[in-house]
């Protein structure tokens, strides 16, 4: 489902919200089959969880949030094989109205289960990107991006990777980058080996969504330090603030973005 922008489709989305939560299962709750493959249960989640996400919601709306937290426990029972299948063979098989004690639960993050997805989809994702990077740099003499310049960019990658294991503090300034990223992977791996072209394309644009995030954080780590100053009446210069990243990282990751934006469109003109 698509974001939302007309009348019409915000009625849509509210609908959508109490679809789920009057779902009598888990399994349409997250709209799919008994013999999902794990890699459909996990699509299913991501592209429920772009449309009901709270934070789509201005004003609020409170079922919002409830729909987001159940498709969460419907997504950690069907993923997992065991708890799937305590779930199929149990009398009293899960529910909406079974899982209200979640629901109304005072969990106060309900992006934990999103960002677990998240950690383990950027495992070990750097060192792919760093392939691909060389690789380009072989093709493309023009796009070229040194070594040292590669190595700062895996720096602010891990600071972020760090940030992320450790705080739901910027996860959410990102999170619908994520979404995006994972809904670009998943494309990419449905592919045909022979769609040559295309998988170029997305290599190029999942590679700059990657090397964007550290730069998004850091924007916002560098606005946090200027309101913390201001609120404590700390009159620095706000060029002092350097954020997560020092600048020769910032500025590496900068001219990466830059050249594979190059290559985005010059790959999307042919």
């Amino acid at each position: 489902m698509p974001f939302i922008n007309t009348p019409q489709q915000k009625e849509e989305k509210f609908r959508f919200v109490d679809e789920i939560l009057s779902a009598p299962d888990y399994y349409r709750v997250l709209g799919i089959k008994k013999d999902s493959a794990p890699e459909e249960v996990r699509r299913a989640y991501i592209k429920r969880s772009r449309v009901c996400h709270p934070d789509k919601f201005v004003p609020s709306y409170p079922r919002a949030t409830e729909s987001f937290q159940l498709l969460s426990i419907a997504y950690e029972t069907l993923s997992n094989p065991t708890s799937k299948l305590m779930y199929d063979v149990s009398k009293h098989k899960g529910t909406a109205s079974t899982s209200a004690s979640f629901v109304n639960s005072d969990d106060d993050n309900p992006n934990d289960t999103l960002q677990r997805l998240f950690n383990e989809m950027l495992d070990g994702e750097f060192q792919t990107m760093r392939a691909f990077i060389h690789a380009l740099n072989e093709t493309n003499p023009g796009m070229h991006i040194t070594e040292d310049a590669i190595l700062q960019i895996e720096l602010g990658f891990r600071k972020m990777r760090e940030l992320f294991q450790s705080t739901h503090q910027y996860y959410k300034v990102v999170q619908f980058e994520l979404m995006k990223l994972y809904e670009l992977q998943h494309e990419l791996r449905t592919l045909s080996y022979f769609s040559i072209w295309r998988r170029m394309q997305l290599s190029i644009t999942i590679c700059k969504v990657l090397l964007q995030l550290p730069i998004i954080i850091n924007a916002e780590s560098k606005q946090r330090q200027l309101l913390e100053d201001v609120k404590n009446s700390n009159h620095k210069q706000v060029e002092e603030h350097q954020g997560i990243l020092n600048q020769n990282i910032e500025s590496a990751l900068k001219l990466a973005v830059g050249l594979l934006e190059t290559g985005e469109k010059y790959t999307t003109v042919w």
